[in-house]
């Protein structure tokens, strides 16, 4: 494999994007919605219609018979939605064969800031095994992309320690073949400070304690386990599917 060059950004929302045109985007959103996606279309879900706000999700809906909407708007479940942002309410008997609109706070937010990217990938500590593969199989002497721009989407605009252990988990995976900015670096150097206590350092994040004071820290756990569904979504025409070949 050649060298990669990884640019890791810190949250959603920035106003200085690096050029994402010639770049494969890796968003990450670990607490909750990357790790709910992948959940989703594991269990079985046809599409994910990502959206940027509660309204357009229900206007989505109107247009789309059959649909589902899900979400969160400060880690709570919205009224008239069918789902909130737990990956335990997108199971099998539910979600199976539908499409769900979900809007969240930042994750749905870092995949439209990253639009303009030719391919957008969304990871997590559940399919991190998967991606790998998947960067390492892509990046042959031949490939058309001109590096990774890793999308950690934060929290409400803030750098955010559990999308930054995620992204670090990638980058130390990779190998010594990777050229980073300072941000990957630092992700590189969590991670391997933290890689036996992840669960324990993502409880203590301020994301994860906030998720444990609404009750949700069986979410937290569960996103916490590294390599469990081996599925990688993509966005394709405004929809995140199961991608079926590079």
């Amino acid at each position: 494999m050649k060298s990669i060059h990884i640019e890791v950004l810190p949250n959603a929302g920035s106003s200085r994007l690096p050029y994402l045109e010639d770049k494969l985007v890796i968003v990450i959103d670990v607490l909750r919605a990357t790790s709910t996606m992948v959940t989703a279309l594991a269990n079985g879900c046809q599409a994910i219609i990502p959206v940027l706000t509660p309204e357009e999700a229900l206007e989505r809906r109107l247009t789309l018979p059959g649909s589902l909407v899900g979400g969160e708007c400060q880690a709570l479940p919205m009224e008239g939605f069918d789902f909130g942002n737990s990956p335990f309410d997108y199971v099998p008997e539910k979600v199976g064969g539908k499409r769900v609109i979900m809007t969240t706070t930042n994750g749905t937010r870092a995949i439209r800031d990253a639009i303009a990217a030719p391919m957008i990938w969304m990871a997590s500590f559940l399919n991190m095994q998967s991606i790998i593969s998947a960067i390492i199989g892509l990046f042959g002497d031949d490939c058309r992309f001109q590096g990774i721009v890793v999308f950690c989407a934060g929290t409400e605009e803030r750098f955010d320690l559990p999308d930054t252990l995620c992204a670090g988990m990638l980058i130390e995976a990779l190998g010594p073949n990777v050229i980073l900015n300072d941000l990957g670096e630092a992700a590189r150097m969590l991670f391997r400070s933290s890689e036996n206590q992840l669960v324990d350092k993502i409880r203590n994040s301020v994301h994860g304690k906030k998720l444990i004071s609404l009750g949700f820290e069986q979410d937290l756990v569960y996103c916490s386990t590294p390599n469990i569904l081996p599925i990688i979504p993509v966005f394709e025409n405004g929809e995140i599917v199961w991608l079926t070949e590079e």
